[in-house]
């Protein structure tokens, strides 16, 4: 999978989410995601791309035209060979099928040839292989290829400069055990030395955790925003509950909890 436009993990998570809606599709699995140099048309925006894993009922060609109405959903418009998208599905494997047929080819021609492709692949199984050929002997000559594995983070929603502000503490506590953060404030350049963003679809890493520091009436015009984002899980620390908004969350997939950032990091629970 991979995308170059609008919010591009969350581009990826969203095809997931609705991949594991399907009848006869079930155990999807996601790689880490790789942001990655676009390839054959170079003037245009960097990718994300991950691979996943799943088990089906479907046929090879019922599981394409699956993907391609998912691509469809996320508004996918094919104006030029390898140009931006929003959502590109490509079928890699197929179990141990060889298929030649008009618009699906599998294995895929060209795994062996792109990192983008190896890496997450080989993420999910390093000792892949089909028909003898072990995909990993591939790896050293795509190495010079532009890819970097993204690191998740922990979006702060109502980031603060003022440090007795909890946010500010959850920031300084997050960092202190290790989590990489996003800052998400209607103001500021950068606070204890990480950039600003003005809204959550803006953070270009992949977010894990959204923590809500937003008074509860303010919750709900970032909704829409989470909901491009598709974070594993949002906080709604005391002061920022909104039952509507949780159930719009956890209507899409998304895991949502009422509890104080501060304290489960305390108690060794976040």
């Amino acid at each position: 999978m991979g995308s170059n436009l609008g919010c591009k993990v969350g581009n990826i998570r969203r095809a997931v989410s609705f991949l594991k809606e399907m009848d006869g599709i079930q155990n999807v699995e996601l790689s880490s995601f790789y942001k990655t140099e676009p390839v054959g048309k170079t003037d245009q925006d960097w990718f994300v791309n991950a691979v996943a894993r799943l088990e089906t009922s479907l046929s090879a060609r019922e599981l394409l035209d699956a993907c391609l109405e998912i691509e469809r959903k996320l508004k996918r418009v094919r104006d030029e060979r390898w140009g931006p998208r929003t959502l590109d599905i490509d079928i890699l494997l197929f179990g141990e099928s060889r298929i030649e047929e008009e618009s699906l080819q599998v294995p895929h021609p060209r795994i062996r040839e792109r990192a983008f492709v190896l890496k997450p692949l080989l993420e999910l199984d390093a000792d892949l292989e089909w028909a003898g050929v072990r995909y990993g002997d591939s790896l050293n000559s795509v190495r010079s290829q532009g890819i970097e594995r993204m690191e998740s983070v922990v979006a702060i929603l109502g980031a603060s400069d003022k440090p007795e502000r909890y946010a500010n503490m959850a920031q300084r506590f997050l960092v202190e055990k290790g989590h990489q953060v996003a800052l998400v404030a209607p103001r500021g350049e950068s606070i204890l030395g990480v950039a600003v963003d003005r809204r959550v679809e803006e953070c270009n890493s992949p977010v894990d955790t959204v923590t809500l520091y937003i008074g509860s009436a303010r919750v709900g015009g970032v909704v829409e925003g989470l909901l491009q984002v598709m974070p594993r899980r949002v906080i709604f620390n005391p002061g920022t509950e909104n039952a509507t908004v949780r159930e719009a969350l956890e209507a899409a997939g998304i895991e949502t909890l009422e509890a104080c950032t501060l304290v489960m990091l305390r108690t060794g629970q976040f």
